[in-house]
């Protein structure tokens, strides 16, 4: 499928991997409550890799990421609806700390960054009501105020082309 204002191409084979390769993470996931950001522990039974949570939390105030990376951090609107993508932080081994709300707040279970032949991308998977295993594969395009990608929401066995437009003011 193409699409002259689409700037990156993604193949169903690629998103697969990409699914797979977050499936296969065993790192923290995070999430927003009233307090601020929280680093949830890993699923009872499956081993914890060392100072992860420290590391996540560290990695918050000091990325070490590379600058196309940091410059994805940030408040994004889709620009189809209220759905808000926060990107707070991420580091040198591809793990970004990332909350969803539509407009409440929807679960991340694993979001990551990675470099292929389309540049550099963030994978977002939600796991919560209405959302689960829903993912959204995206890049920096244009003058870096647009993420661009794909959605693939499997309950319904649907992909869809999206945007988010950068927020200006992000407190």
């Amino acid at each position: 499928m193409s699409n002259p204002a689409w700037p990156l191409s993604v193949d169903p084979v690629a998103i697969a991997l990409l699914v797979g390769a977050l499936a296969a993470l065993t790192t923290t996931g995070c999430s927003r409550d009233g307090q601020g950001w929280r680093v949830s522990a890993p699923e009872a039974g499956t081993p914890a890799p060392a100072k992860t949570a420290a590391k996540t939390e560290a990695s918050a105030a000091d990325t070490g990421a590379p600058a196309d990376v940091q410059r994805m951090l940030g408040r994004w609107l889709r620009s189809d609806g209220t759905y808000v993508l926060e990107l707070r932080g991420a580091d040198r081994s591809g793990i970004m700390l990332a909350a969803y709300f539509n407009p409440k707040s929807i679960n991340v279970s694993r979001s990551i960054w990675l470099r292929g032949a389309e540049g550099t991308q963030v994978v977002v998977e939600l796991n919560d009501s209405g959302y689960p295993g829903a993912t959204y594969l995206l890049g920096l395009v244009g003058d870096g105020d647009r993420l661009a990608g794909k959605y693939n929401q499997p309950q319904m066995g649907q992909s869809f082309d999206v945007e988010f437009i950068r927020q200006k003011k992000f407190p």
